[in-house]
């Protein structure tokens, strides 16, 4: 070999070899700059991830590999997008491989990203992505990194849903600075004022003619803020355009953390409609000059329409004749003027304790009198009881602290009377045995008392066994939507079936379970057979719907109630939606415990309706406060609906109600415009199994497309 030739090979070698060193230093250098970059991501409170071109994973820190609970070597190459530990939909992967590809082309991009972890809790991610330049021609690799953006996100979708309640919500609502101008308000403000939003911004709300703004109402509205730092009550305002209207205002302060007021939220409802009905169903008779009381001539014309009423429909009313005790003593030491003022103090109680539908009159002299419409013994009781508390809160007179007492003669339609002489008579016997045994007191017609008929005794004797031995049962009326085509519900009604008497009326025996005390087993044994019946129907295919049981007011009163309800449920398996307890207004003569009581089984999740609304003691401004579903509409305004104008008139003016409270209304056996319709008209009160029949009967007929409107 020529010698030129072998120094020529030793150099190509010398160079070769000298190049391998090179690339073997600067892949040593570039695995010493990866590791090094590894670990500065992995100490990253983010997720960062490292993805090669086509979208698949190189490497993960260790922030993202906790979050996702894996470790790198089961996700090491997979493509980011289809990491099954992300819980992503098709939907997402679609997205955030399109956002690789554009990263890839060179675009920045933030993506939002919603993953659900393996742990099953959910993450919100905030994704920055962009491309990393490699030598030469080479593709980018890809720089993700992920920020937990969770709190953040669910925070914005709070202030978003607030925003949503805000604007649609159908109360009017109007939130000032601290200074009292309008920062915002909602679109049902504007709606209930008459202005328009931009309008109101800036302004002065006192400036604006609402009712908040008059000089009394604002003094009112400082003092409940200092004291019970919020306000509410009702106002009588303007619109825009001049035109009045009553509204329900609240206004709540708003402060800092440091305690100082920052805005002011108000909180406007439109109450117009509801004093207007409650206004027409109240109708003015003449008075007597001293206490603006109905007068002895009012008082037996009203009890001469209400014996016809009531013996039309069999309703029960009760008349109370009253004395004030020791009312000449105060006459004549202290005057006429004084007494005159005394009395017309008791007419101020005695109507602040009754109802709008009562009838409160003064007879003359110290003498009054007391018409319950629909009122029993148990309930006259009851409103005897509240006036005479009532009256014996002390009172100043023309500088004299006086305490007044009363005693009270009940007499009851039908049993001491049907016409008023007989009544009035009845009653002014029994408030002379109620003067006569102490006073301060109340005492029913003697006769109602003490000479009840053998066959009351012998009912009263044999209800007692009447469960054990199987003697009651539930008959159930369906009730229908508003066209009459659509079963929705049933009411389970309780009969009694006598071996020897046969059927007994409820009207007859009802009472008596009250009176003897039975009332609250007997209403535990309907609950529970009626929930029990409907979970078997709808075990056996019958389509879901509502059973409404009846509870007396003796009953709901038991505190026991809302555990009874409970467990029966909860025997029977039947969800609380399914059932309806159907109340009597009568409940309602003690505002504040019904409303206790009522919250306290709203809140096992059944529904409550009000039964034969119209005639009983619920007044309007709490009827608003009672967590109630359903308004069923007294038969007697049902009745001569198709006759009878006054009639049409207030059942169109209860539904209009009902609607604006958003309560469903169910009238007997008319057309209305009722969401439910109930009676004899559509299907009698009929047992268990003929109540299949009939359904079965209605499915064969609406298959063949003939659902008769009205059973046969």
């Amino acid at each position: 070999m020529p010698l030129w030739l072998f120094w020529l090979g030793a150099v190509a070698l010398l160079g070769l070899a000298g190049a391998l060193f090179a690339q073997t230093v600067r892949a040593r250098r570039s695995l010493q700059r990866e590791r090094l970059a590894n670990r500065l991501i992995d100490r990253s409170p983010h997720l960062v991830c490292v993805l090669d071109p086509q979208g698949a994973l190189r490497h993960m820190n260790g922030t993202g590999r906790h979050w996702l609970r894996v470790g790198h070597p089961q996700i090491a190459g997979r493509r980011f997008d289809q990491i099954p530990e992300l819980g992503l939909d098709a939907g997402q992967a679609h997205a955030l491989q399109g956002a690789i590809a554009q990263a890839v082309a060179g675009t920045v991009l933030n993506h939002e990203l919603a993953v659900r972890r393996p742990d099953g809790v959910a993450m919100t991610l905030d994704l920055s992505i962009r491309a990393i330049p490699r030598s030469g021609d080479a593709p980018p690799n890809l720089l993700v990194e992920g920020r937990d953006i969770t709190q953040r996100k669910s925070v914005e979708d709070k202030l978003q849903l607030a925003a949503a309640v805000f604007d649609q919500a159908r109360e009017g609502f109007v939130i000032a600075d601290r200074d009292g101008r309008v920062v915002t308000v909602n679109q049902a403000f504007c709606d209930i004022s008459g202005y328009d939003a931009r309008e109101l911004q800036g302004q002065q709300v006192a400036a604006l003619g609402f009712g908040i703004g008059r000089r009394e109402v604002r003094r009112q509205v400082r003092g409940a803020l200092q004291t019970a730092g919020h306000w509410q009550g009702e106002v009588r305002t303007s619109r825009k355009d001049g035109s009045l209207y009553t509204c329900w205002a609240a206004v709540t302060p708003q402060r800092d953390a440091g305690g100082a007021v920052t805005h002011y939220i108000g909180i406007l409802n439109d109450i117009t409609q509801f004093r207007e009905v409650e206004s027409n169903l109240v109708r003015l008779a003449h008075v007597d000059t001293l206490t603006d009381l109905p007068n002895r001539s009012l008082l037996a014309d009203r009890v001469g329409q209400l014996t016809s009423v009531s013996r039309r429909d069999h309703r029960p009313f009760a008349l109370m004749f009253m004395d004030l005790d020791q009312f000449k003593n105060i006459n004549d030491t202290l005057g006429h003027s004084v007494g005159d003022a005394l009395l017309g103090e008791v007419a101020r109680r005695l109507q602040g304790t009754l109802r709008e539908v009562d009838t409160v009159a003064r007879l003359g002299g110290d003498e009054f009198a007391v018409l319950l419409p629909g009122a029993d013994a148990a309930g006259a009781e009851l409103v005897a009881s509240k006036l005479l508390e009532r009256l014996a809160e002390p009172c100043m007179v023309q500088g004299h602290e006086l305490s007044m007492t009363m005693s009270i003669g009940i007499a009851c339609y039908p049993s001491d009377g049907d016409d008023y002489e007989i009544l009035s008579r009845n009653a002014d016997t029994a408030m002379y045995r109620a003067k006569h045994e102490g006073k301060a007191t109340w005492r029913f017609f003697a006769a109602g008392m003490q000479q009840r008929s053998a066959r009351q005794l012998q009912l009263e004797s044999a209800l007692r066994r009447a469960l054990e031995r199987g003697e009651l049962l539930l008959h159930y009326q369906p009730q229908l939507d508003g066209n009459g085509e659509h079963l929705v519900g049933v009411e389970a009604l309780l009969r009694w079936k006598h071996p020897e008497f046969g059927f007994v009326s409820p009207a007859e025996f009802i009472p008596l379970a009250e009176t003897s005390g039975q009332i609250v087993a007997i209403g535990e044994w309907v609950l529970r057979t009626a929930v029990a019946q409907l979970k078997a129907w709808m075990d056996a295919g019958v389509p879901p719907m509502v059973v409404a049981v009846n509870l007396s007011a003796v009953q709901f009163r038991h505190a026991g109630l809302p555990d009874a309800v409970a467990r029966a449920l909860s025997d029977a398996g039947l969800p609380a939606q399914y059932l309806e307890l159907e109340l009597t207004e009568s409940v309602t003569a003690n505002p504040a415990a019904a409303i206790a009581m009522m919250d306290a089984l709203h809140a096992l999740g059944v529904r409550l309706s009000l039964d034969d609304f119209g005639t009983g003691y619920s007044s309007l401004s709490y009827l608003k406060r009672f967590p109630l579903h359903t308004l069923k509409i007294d038969q007697s305004f049902v009745r001569d609906i198709d006759t009878d104008p006054d009639d049409r008139a207030i059942v169109q003016a209860i539904i209009q109600m009902a609607r604006a409270l958003k309560l469903k209304t169910i009238a007997e056996g008319v057309e209305t415009d009722c969401d439910m319709m109930q009676g004899y008209r559509f299907c009698r009160p009929m047992d268990a199994a003929a109540l299949e029949m009939w359904i079965a009967g209605r499915e064969a007929a609406s298959t063949a497309d003939a659902v008769p409107l009205i059973a046969a």
